[in-house]
Formats: structure tokens, sequence, C-alpha cells
């Protein structure tokens, strides 16, 4: 079986936040410079340094659609949750900074105090940012992309990194240094919040490679669509794992034992096409049929059909 195309979608998008993060990172950087605004200096750097999250979902995206091999059987999908994972860290990593940096200049009094033109590029950023952060997130949930998810997050720690830039230099400007406090303790808390965010990106990366079960609801949502089947009686040991973006599911179903084998093979093939064609997330589906006798057959699960 081929590994599932990952959507042109998902590089498109990626690949103009690789162009979007190059350019403001060069612009801010130049224009902390220029205008003596450190905070802009700063936030120039995270731009760049997010350059690295991109790559990490190219490569991410890239590697999982490779076909399986002899040495990957179930393909390179989880290759999309260590880039997941490290997206997560980077993400924790980089607030981690800017919550140490925020706290530093909140002790020493080291405000940043230039003019409107710095506020004015902080300003741009954060506009630019967090159209990419809605429509990478967008993209994420249309094509249900846990890396394409993370990578959006990383684009709001980045505009939300502006935002305080851009409140500080403008309450600067306006009310002078007495006011320039803010942005080290704007700063403070979103760095805080966004760690936040961060950890729950490496637990769910954590728990795909761990092939820990996906939430109750999903997996009850994929049970609704055996039983329904005609012929299908029963069914036991459903299971769920994610991989990459997508889901694998195995299961034991019950037929009428009297039923042939080519019989009973078109009922399993009936379960996984339905299942398919309603969760285009599930990758693949595994189903061992079994006849539906006293012995064999579970309680849980049980058809009203005779």
């Amino acid at each position: 079986m081929e590994s599932r195309r990952v959507p042109d979608a998902a590089y498109r998008v990626t690949v103009a936040s690789v162009v979007v993060n190059l350019l403001l990172g060069v612009l801010k950087v130049a224009a902390g410079l220029a205008f003596r605004a450190q905070a802009l200096v700063a936030d120039g750097l995270h731009s760049l340094v997010d350059l690295a999250g991109d790559v990490a979902v190219l490569v991410g995206l890239a590697v999982s659609r490779l076909p399986e091999d002899d040495r990957h059987p179930y393909g390179h999908h989880k290759f999309a949750n260590l880039a997941e994972a490290f997206l997560g860290l980077l993400l924790v990593g980089l607030c981690a900074w800017l919550g140490v940096r925020a706290g530093f200049l909140l002790r020493s009094g080291d405000y940043a105090a230039p003019g409107a033109a710095a506020a004015a590029v902080a300003a741009v950023s954060l506009g630019v940012k967090e159209f990419l952060f809605h429509w990478t997130r967008r993209t994420a949930r249309r094509l249900r992309s846990g890396l394409l998810a993370a990578n959006a997050w990383h684009h709001r720690v980045d505009s939300l990194s502006s935002l305080a830039v851009t409140v500080a230099l403008l309450a600067t400007w306006w009310g002078g240094e007495r006011l320039a406090f803010l942005d080290p303790l704007l700063t403070l808390l979103l760095a805080f919040w966004l760690l936040l965010e961060g950890g729950r990106i490496i637990t769910r990366a954590l728990a795909s490679l761990l092939d820990t079960a996906p939430e109750r609801a999903r997996i009850e949502d994929f049970c609704e669509h055996i039983l329904p089947i005609a012929g299908a009686r029963a069914f036991h040991d459903f299971r769920v794992r994610r991989v990459g973006d997508f889901y694998e599911v195995d299961l034991h179903l019950q037929v009428d034992p009297h039923l042939s084998v080519e019989d009973g093979h078109a009922i399993a093939t009936r379960v996984k096409e339905d299942l398919s064609s309603h969760h285009p997330e599930i990758l693949r589906v595994l189903v061992h049929v079994e006849p539906a006798t006293e012995d064999h057959l579970r309680h849980r699960g049980v058809s009203d059909r005779e």
C-alpha cells in the first residue's frame, strides 16, 4: 500500500512561511539596528530562528509522504510526529528565552525607547504574521494536520512577540519612558501562555510516537461505521493509533459462520470502504474476520441484525 500523499496546500503555506520569516527577520533586525530598538532586533532574530521550524515542517512533510519500504513496512508518517515534537521543543525554548529576557529587562530597567518608525515596522510584522498564523491554522484544520497546527502556533509566537514590541514602542512614543516597561511585561505574560501551548504540542507528538490511543470521541465516531454494514454481526478489539497526520485502525469483525470466505471478505471490504470514505484521515484499516459463534461472539458492539 502506498503512503498517502500530503496535499500541496501544506507545502504552499510552509514555503510561504519560509519566505515571510526570512524577509521579516532581515527587515526587523535592520530596522532595530537603525532605530536603536533592542526589542525589535530580538524580534527579528526570533523570526529568523523560525526558519528552522519551517525547515523541520518541510522535512517532516517530505519524508512522511515516502512510500513503504523493507525497513519501514508501515510507511514514514511518524517522521511527521518527530518533526512536530521538534517544533514543540523549539517553541518552548523560544518562549523560555523570551520570558527570561523579559524578566531581566524588568529587573534592570533597560527598556527600549525608540520612536514611531520602529513601532511601524513591528506593526507590519504583527499583521503579516497574524495572517500567516490564520492561513496555516485554517489549512491545518482542513487537512487535519497536527504538524501544520504546531507550525501555526509558531507563527502566533512571533506575532505576539511583535504585538508586545508594537505596544511598548507606541506607549513609549506616546507616554514616554514611564510606559516603556510594557514591553518586557507583556512579553513575560505571553511567553508563559505560549510555554503551555508548546507543552501541549510536545505531549501530543509523544503520544503519537508511543502509539497512544486518540480521544474516546474519535474512536466512537469510527466505530459507528461498522455495524450499519449489512452482514456485520459484531466486532471487538477495536484499536486506533495516530501515524503522522493520519490514523490506522484494526478490529476483529464477526460475521455469520455459514458464510463463505469470499462473502466474509466482501463484508470486511465494505467496512473498510465505509470507514475510509467517511474519514479521509484514516490511512489504513485492518480487519480480522471471525465467525459469530458461541465461542467467538462478544457482547460488545453486537448488531441488532439477525
